[in-house]
């Protein structure tokens, strides 16, 4: 299902777009891990149902309009949000669920979002002892994890995303800047789960973070990100390694030139220009 409505204001000066929809996809197409022995690791498998919901749109204004001059400056809004869930799995994905414990944050359970993280919650790290604390479903405390204690710790889908805009013509002359934001989403930092506490000894000798010799436990008493260095069993995929994903980075920067048609019409053209573009430009 899809509603939508285009509305213009001020003879075309503000405009605006906005989509509501939903999409139910039944069945879900699943890759399930298999044994080798079959003769293949995976199977595609019809599993369940995906409920899919949002809105986007797009808010346009043009503070300057006076086209008979060739002079436009529009400034543009574009947003869009999201969610899903997952329905009628069942128990039936269980098993490779916990196949997926500590090398994935992704699970299938009925009600869930595809793009949920799931793991066991961290408090951090304990300051007098330099180990790493869990937060268990009963809501106590412990060194102890245990992968029966998974809940959903974040979502990469963003509370909101979208591209913001301007436009300026004059007199041949165009100049755009378009900047893409995106807020409210959280990602699993890769960089610091791998590079610190579980960097190998061969890594070592090539790319290791340097808050692995800096921000580690060293004594008690101290407030650390890291645990204790001596620490050498494997570090769990915890939520102390998921963090907000807000950003804002320069998509694109164009600058260009149309040449007056009586100019380049004695050459043979219909149509000149000049442009130069850049894209990502920076990121914050």
């Amino acid at each position: 299902k899809n509603i939508g409505a285009d509305l213009s204001f001020f003879h075309n000066r503000f405009n605006i777009n906005f989509d509501y929809y939903q999409k139910k996809t039944d069945p879900l197409l699943a890759m399930i891990g298999v044994a080798a022995s079959v003769g293949t690791t995976t199977v595609t498998t019809n599993m369940g149902e995906q409920w899919t919901k949002g809105y986007s749109g797009t808010i346009k204004y043009s503070p300057i309009l006076r086209l008979e001059e060739g002079i436009n400056w529009t400034l543009s809004f574009n947003f869009r949000h999201q969610t899903a869930e997952y329905r009628n799995i069942g128990n039936s994905l269980d098993q490779f669920n916990e196949q997926n414990e500590n090398s994935s944050l992704q699970r299938y359970h009925d009600g869930g979002s595809p793009t949920a993280l799931w793991a066991v919650r961290s408090l951090g790290i304990d300051p007098a002892t330099g180990q790493e604390v869990f937060l268990k479903k009963d809501g106590t405390y412990t060194f102890t994890y245990d992968a029966r204690d998974e809940v959903e710790v974040g979502d990469t889908e963003p509370d909101l995303e979208g591209v913001v805009g301007s436009t300026l013509y004059y007199k041949g002359f165009s100049f755009s800047v378009y900047l893409r934001y995106s807020f409210g989403g959280d990602i699993f930092n890769e960089a610091l789960y791998s590079k610190v506490e579980n960097i190998s000894e061969t890594n070592l000798k090539y790319n290791q973070d340097a808050r692995a010799l800096y921000d580690r436990w060293t004594e008690p008493g101290q407030h650390a990100q890291f645990k204790g260095i001596s620490l050498t069993e494997t570090t769990e995929m915890s939520s102390r390694f998921v963090q907000k994903n807000n950003f804002l980075e320069g998509e694109s920067f164009s600058i260009g030139y149309d040449f007056p048609k009586e100019w380049i019409a004695k050459a043979g053209f219909s149509s000149l220009r000049l442009q130069a573009n850049m894209n990502d430009i920076f990121r914050v």
